[in-house]
């Protein structure tokens, strides 16, 4: 019977435990109660973004009505096809707790109910070839001003030569899964969709690639500037010509997710320029005229360099059922992967993970890294990034951070770089290692130092890079001191410094001015994490820019545990680490609430706030064959810039079976209003008996109030957190804090409608 609660404490304390307490005021959080956004049972994966009007719109997956089945290659199981559908509520005129409210999907993608245009056994041994349905992956949306763009990749791939006007004979091909009771599985092409009116109508779906190699990881970015009405798109994604590859079980969260590649993978680019102040398109120019012109697609790395050798096994079909010549299947020494893009300026930044192309030599990855102007990305030199890694090491999840030159300030942080990097291959011991663009945005920028000679494909010279090892902000993060800070230790103790037990991953960060916060899911030991004596927490380290001019100034603070779960048997899964948009260009033209200019303080960005939120997962063996258990999601803010946290709150009602709930809650999507004092958040819910899942939307707030009775600090080397533990009775987290709080007020919390 599902876990209902009526009340969740809401009077939770600012404290930094450890440090004195002087605090005479404490965070109030409103969480309203949660419901189903979706309308089917199979919704997935929803994404939010808030539009400048106050628009909130939320994309994901769902399955239309008649909607066949699919074969689910990363879930090994068989479901319903999705499309990307969207749904959008006005924050600022419109009660968007209730789901009456929100505007009817749209269907983005209408490629559920497709047919493939070949024939493809994708049931295996377990049935016969058919056509396959135009299912898709996932949602990413991105925001640029009033523009917004969504890209996805389907099994939907009609077009095969995207260069000749017209639908052209499809070229898609598809792979055998020995392991899969021999499924052959279509691949994926990159398809993409824009508004121009902050989310409210969107351009019909474009194809971007033919499905002749497997696509994946897609994603876009950009900017625009509200006064000239003009902006810059730009989409990257990865393809694979001999299919998406499965996971070896070796790490957490990358089977079957464009992880393991196989040479000759590469990143693909395209951009587009906006021009607002043009006549809006024509029915089929959506993406051709001055209004919103896409360039065609370009290979961005130099990956593919040949094809295979005729007469050899492969496993490569064409949409006949016939196997593909391996003399036609393209091929290469290395490989790209999980690319992620960005824009500052005309400036267009991509960072991706790629093997090394040793040829057996290392198994290991290189993290490379590009930056060139939006419109020529194969200008001399770009197809080979920088490698900002340590090359003896194997690097892989890189993200980035950005902002403008203006907001960086002289000589400031433009771009923080973060990965993970160790000796170890996939799930192995592993640090957090940082790279700091000070003043630019490119190689020469790079702080610590990166070789001169960094943008090479020859692995001997790779190698032999000798750049300034990255700052590494994971390194014994339970016991660095202000003097022994480990900053400069090795990610294995192998020169005298660092740990070869511990792991760090789940990376996220915020950039804002000079101020730079990366956190990352952390245990001190593997072994231990595996017999659950230890388990993954949140830990955050902040490195403040003093704005001398100099690049070299500024300094990390120590890190702090933020989540602190004492049960060894909870894991913290897939953080968010978030702060507050831009301040409204017409509500707040100043950026002071107190400007007489200013309607309305609530759109003026306060950029004290940041948000942390993360899911919560069993921790079991990683031999476990099925993995984790999901359980709740939980939520935590500043109001100081990360000088104090407010003590965690759970965000979703749903907590998971080891407090008697038989759905869970998972990959939380959360973006705020400009002032932070009001959030919007969006999740994957699932039921356990049902087997349902569902796209899940709440809203919360919080105000700060008087505290006559500070909580007491505990504990050593964190901020404010909870202790989750289950015992041998059913237990919420929320219990504890009451205790703590001496049940110093609540906040009512509706009864959770049917």
């Amino acid at each position: 019977m599902k876990l209902k609660r009526k009340y969740l404490a809401v009077l939770v304390g600012m404290a930094v435990v450890g440090a004195a307490y002087a605090a005479t005021q404490i965070i109030q959080f409103t969480i309203n109660e949660p419901f189903a956004l979706s309308d089917g049972n199979n919704g997935d994966k929803p994404k939010i973004q808030r539009a400048g009007n106050g628009l909130l719109v939320v994309a994901y997956g769902d399955s239309p009505v008649g909607a066949g089945d699919v074969y689910d290659v990363k879930a090994q199981v068989e479901r319903k096809a999705r499309d990307v559908f969207v749904k959008t509520c006005n924050s600022l005129t419109t009660d968007c707790d209730v789901k009456a409210n929100w505007a009817g999907p749209i269907n983005i993608s209408n490629s559920a109910l497709q047919q493939s245009t070949g024939v493809f056994d994708w049931r295996g041994t377990l049935g016969a070839a058919t056509t396959y349905l135009g299912d898709i992956d996932k949602a990413n949306i991105k925001t640029s001003g009033p523009v917004m763009v969504l890209t996805w990749v389907s099994k939907y791939c009609p077009d095969g030569d995207l260069t000749t006007p017209g639908i052209q004979p499809s070229v898609q091909r598809a792979i055998k899964y020995l392991e899969r009771e021999e499924r052959v599985i279509p691949f994926s092409c990159t398809w993409m969709s824009y508004s121009s009116n902050n989310g409210a109508s969107w351009k019909p779906a474009k194809q971007l690639s033919t499905g002749e190699r497997d696509a994946i990881q897609d994603a876009s970015s950009g900017n625009f500037d509200s006064v000239a009405l003009t902006g810059r798109i730009n989409v990257s994604w990865q393809e694979d010509p001999q299919g998406l590859q499965l996971g070896e079980a070796d790490g957490p969260g990358d089977g079957a997710s464009g992880a393991n590649v196989n040479g000759g993978t590469d990143v693909w680019y395209a951009y587009a320029t906006v021009d607002l102040n043009q006549a809006a398109p024509a029915l089929g120019s959506e993406y051709s005229t001055a209004y919103f012109n896409l360039a065609p697609a370009v290979r961005l790395t130099d990956n593919q360099t040949g094809f295979g050798i005729n007469g050899s096994v492969n496993y490569i079909y064409d949409g006949a059922g016939a196997n593909v010549p391996e003399g036609s299947v393209e091929k290469g020494q290395a490989g790209a992967a999980r690319p992620n893009i960005g824009m500052v300026g005309s400036t267009s930044i991509i960072a991706y993970e790629e093997t090394k192309g040793s040829i057996g030599l290392d198994e290991g990855k290189f993290i490379r890294y590009h930056a060139f102007p939006f419109t020529t990305p194969l200008v001399a030199g770009n197809s080979v990034g920088c490698i900002i890694s340590d090359p003896l090491k194997n690097a892989r999840r890189v993200r980035f951070l950005t902002q403008s030159p203006t907001d960086a300030g002289t000589n400031g942080i433009q771009i923080a770089l973060f990965w993970k990097e160790g000796a170890y291959d996939k799930g192995g011991p592993s640090d957090i290692m940082v790279r700091r663009g000070m003043g630019g945005l490119q190689r020469a920028n790079m702080v610590p130092a990166v070789d001169a000679n960094c943008a090479t494909s020859d692995y001997a010279t790779a190698i032999a890079l000798t750049s300034v090892r990255g700052e590494n902000i994971s390194s014994r993060a339970s016991v660095v001191t202000a003097t022994d800070t480990g900053l400069t230790d090795s990610t294995e103790g192998e020169l005298g410094s660092g740990s070869y037990t511990e792991n760090a991953l789940a990376h996220r960060g915020v950039l804002r001015g000079n101020d730079l916060w990366i956190g990352y899911s952390y245990t001190a030991d593997l072994v231990r994490l595996w017999a659950q004596l230890d388990n993954y927490n949140f830990w955050v380290r902040k490195f403040t820019y003093d704005g001398s001019g100099n690049v070299s100034g500024g300094s990390w603070d120590l890190p702090r545990n933020l989540t602190n779960i004492t049960d060894t048997g909870i894991n913290v899964r897939e953080p968010r680490f978030f702060g507050t948009p831009a301040s409204s260009s017409t509500a707040c033209p100043t950026g002071i609430p107190t400007d007489p200019t200013t309607t309305n303080p609530a759109l003026c960005q306060d950029r004290n706030v940041i948000f942390v939120a993360w899911g919560t997962q069993t921790n079991v063996s990683p031999f476990d064959p099925v993995g984790g258990e999901d359980l709740g999601i939980y939520i935590t803010a500043s109001n100081d810039a990360g000088v104090t946290y407010a003590t965690p709150v759970r965000y979703s009602t749903a907590a998971g079976s080891l407090f008697q709930d038989e759905e869970s809650a998972f990959e939380a999507q959360i973006v705020a209003r400009p002032d932070g004092r009001e959030f919007f958040g969006t999740w994957n819910q699932a039921n356990a008996t049902t087997g349902d899942t569902f796209a899940e939307y709440s809203r919360g707030t919080w105000t700060l109030v008087d505290a006559p009775v500070p909580p007491p600090a505990t504990g050593g080397g964190g901020g404010g957190g909870c202790a989750i533990g289950t015992g041998n009775a059913p237990f919420d987290p929320v219990l504890p804090m009451l205790a703590a709080l001496g049940l110093i007020g609540f906040g009512l919390r509706h009864i959770r409608r049917n």
